[in-house]
């Protein structure tokens, strides 16, 4: 290579005639050695730029990979976080629907039985304002006459002792309150007998009376105590099928349930548990269904 170019810069020479001198080829030689040294020079810088554009590249790779990683790494975190978060906030959400759904269902449950207690209430004050009424209207009757009409009484108690032994003084029928109240007397004594008969009774005279549920129910329990479960279960069926909201229909229902129970039958038993919960689930009876159903 060396020779190549001594001779390419002997050529014009060499062509137009002319022989060089000694001290021009001697200053040609160094001129090459010079350019043959600085182009050495030249191709080690290249070759170390290259190696040095070779690192280069490799650390941008490696940076590029690692801030890549890094970046994903980040954004994995940021994900990660906000997934946290967001099911904190969920959590906090479904806490907060429970604990009103939980303040619902018990201010249901107060209101309901609020609500049977004053019914019950109710009923016992209209028994008691008849039973009163009653008591007045009695000692009316028994207030002594004026003083010009003293000699009737006399007479009247003569007639009555005259009349003759066997003869049976006539009742006054009972009116709807103290009919109600008497069959129920009844039933509080034990005496189940004269308790359904009077509740039987009361059914037949007042249908749409203000205590016709009280009475299918109490009948009911009358025939359930005695072991009669197939009767029991048609009265509490008459409750049950009265039109409109009523607080003993849930009892009714689970005493049906009990009742079939008793006589075997307890895929129906099961179906009238899963009912009450259905149909009165913040009742207490449906409470208590849930866990017989467990």
């Amino acid at each position: 290579m060396n020779k190549n170019f001594f001779i390419f810069l002997l050529l014009p020479l060499i062509l137009t005639g002319c022989i060089p001198s000694q001290d021009e080829i001697q200053t040609l030689k160094i001129k090459v050695i010079n350019l043959e040294t600085t182009l050495n020079k030249q191709n080690q810088k290249y070759e170390e730029l290259e190696k040095r554009l070779d690192e280069l590249n490799k650390k941008v790779i490696s940076l590029e990979n690692k801030l890549s990683k890094d970046i994903l790494v980040e954004i994995k975190t940021q994900i990660l976080s906000e997934l946290e978060d967001i099911k904190k906030e969920q959590a906090q959400l479904s806490s907060h629907l429970e604990a009103l759904k939980f303040s619902q269902e018990e201010s249901e449950k107060s209101f309901k039985t609020q609500l049977e207690n004053l019914v019950t209430q109710t009923q016992a004050l209209e028994l008691k304002i008849k039973e009163i009424e009653k008591k007045l209207e009695t000692i009316s009757k028994e207030t002594p006459p004026p003083s010009n009409a003293t000699i009737a009484p006399l007479s009247n108690a003569t007639a009555i002792l005259t009349k003759p032994l066997g003869e049976k003084i006539e009742e006054k029928p009972l009116n709807e309150a103290e009919l109600y109240e008497r069959a129920y007397t009844y039933y509080q004594k034990g005496d189940l007998k004269n308790a359904r008969k009077f509740f039987e009774e009361y059914v037949e005279k007042f249908p749409k009376g203000k205590w016709i549920g009280q009475a299918y129910f109490w009948i009911g329990e009358c025939y359930f105590k005695e072991n009669k479960y197939e009767e029991a279960i048609l009265n509490y069926q008459k409750l049950i099928e009265i039109p409109g909201w009523h607080p003993l229909k849930p009892t009714a229902m689970f005493k049906q349930a009990q009742a079939f129970k008793s006589l075997g039958d307890v895929e129906a038993y099961k179906i009238l548990l899963k009912k009450i919960i259905n149909q009165y689930p913040h009742s207490k009876e449906a409470e208590t269904a849930k866990k017989l159903l467990k």
